[in-house]
């Protein structure tokens, strides 16, 4: 009887390969579910700087229109708004939020739950009418994440405002 060359895989070489597409398959899904983390990550940061840049604007906005300022510490800021409103902004502590109040009694949150405030604070000039400056108000604001992943990530933003009556 003859033997011809019967050509094919081992049952190592079989081994081998499978052994080999298996490392790859592994790295390939731990690279895509890392990818995937920090693309979840990125989106929760993307979503609480808009919530902050939208209370910022929104601050902003009204004392641009506001008028008669006045700050009581660093954490509070109250004016008389365009449609004559008493307006007051204040941090709050306890919630890590930005409180805005129309009356002074009854505050309610402006920033959203996923916002974590670390530090609000205004800083003004010209509000004593004997230095002759004009009224800026500069808001600095620190927020962050209550996601233990993104827990010591923050961004900070400033932005200064003038009103636009004198």
């Amino acid at each position: 009887m003859k033997q011809e060359n019967i050509k094919g895989f081992t049952l190592i070489e079989l081994l081998v390969a499978m052994g080999l597409f298996l490392a790859v398959i592994v790295l390939a899904s731990g690279t895509f579910i890392r990818a995937l983390k920090i693309e979840r990550q990125a989106i929760s940061l993307i979503a609480i700087n808009d919530g902050a840049n939208l209370a910022l604007e929104q601050m902003a906005r009204e004392i641009r229109t506001g008028s008669d300022f006045s700050s009581t510490g660093k954490e509070i800021l109250s004016f008389t708004s365009a449609v004559s409103k008493q307006i007051t902004y204040q941090f709050n502590a306890n919630s890590k939020s930005i409180e805005r109040s129309e009356d002074g009694v009854v505050f309610q949150s402006l920033t959203a739950s996923n916002v974590l405030v670390n530090k609000l604070a205004f800083i003004t000039s010209g509000l004593d009418n004997n230095d002759d400056l004009p009224v800026r108000i500069t808001i600095v604001l620190s927020v962050g994440s209550h996601s233990k992943n993104l827990e010591n990530i923050f961004t900070n933003l400033e932005t200064t405002v003038s009103p636009r009556f004198f």
